[in-house]
């Protein structure tokens, strides 16, 4: 009886423990499909946010780059759970359990495209919000690009106003009697 105990717990013991040493590693991020055929099925790799105007996807020696004016939206699927013989769901013991991301995008010539990702719940949370904020910065940056116009450097408006006044202000224009002394 005391033999049998102690197997069960050594089971336990080598069966939870590397789940809580893994914990603190990332996790890698796989590709599982959709309508991009330059990933490879199945590929893991990373994505790395470094650039201000593309998501990037490392993946083995390669890197598919996306602009983030290109994506649409961005959801976040429960991971499809474990079944013995497809009919028993097996509880998942994981604190963080797997989730598909999915990038629906609209390339440059305007054909709808999707991009699904397999990552951990914090990841995908992660990810999301990451794309989310490099859009609004993109977006922002539009938005006051816009807002310009080509004249305003020209001529003084109602418009500019304000502007041409501050650069007078630190530019001040000597007096036409000390420019004839």
């Amino acid at each position: 009886m005391f033999k049998s105990r102690q197997l069960v717990f050594s089971t336990l013991v080598f069966a939870l423990l590397p789940p809580f040493m893994l914990r603190g590693a990332s996790s890698p991020i796989e590709y599982v499909g959709g309508t991009v055929k330059g990933i490879p099925a199945n590929a893991t790799g990373a994505f790395n946010f470094d650039d201000a105007k593309e998501l990037r996807f490392n993946y083995g020696q390669s890197v598919y780059a996306m602009p983030y004016e290109q994506i649409t939206t961005t959801d976040i699927a429960k991971g499809e759970a474990h079944h013995i013989l497809r009919k028993i769901p097996v509880p998942s013991f994981s604190r963080d359990p797997k989730e598909t991301l999915t990038i629906d995008y609209k390339d440059a010539a305007g054909a709808a495209g999707t991009l699904s990702f397999e990552l951990t719940a914090s990841q995908a949370a992660q990810v999301r919000d990451d794309i989310a904020t490099k859009k609004g910065r993109i977006q922002a940056n539009a938005e006051a690009r816009s807002n310009e116009w080509w004249g305003d450097a020209l001529w003084k408006t109602n418009r500019n106003k304000g502007t041409w006044e501050a650069q007078s202000a630190q530019n001040p224009q000597p007096s036409p009697s000390a420019a004839t002394k």
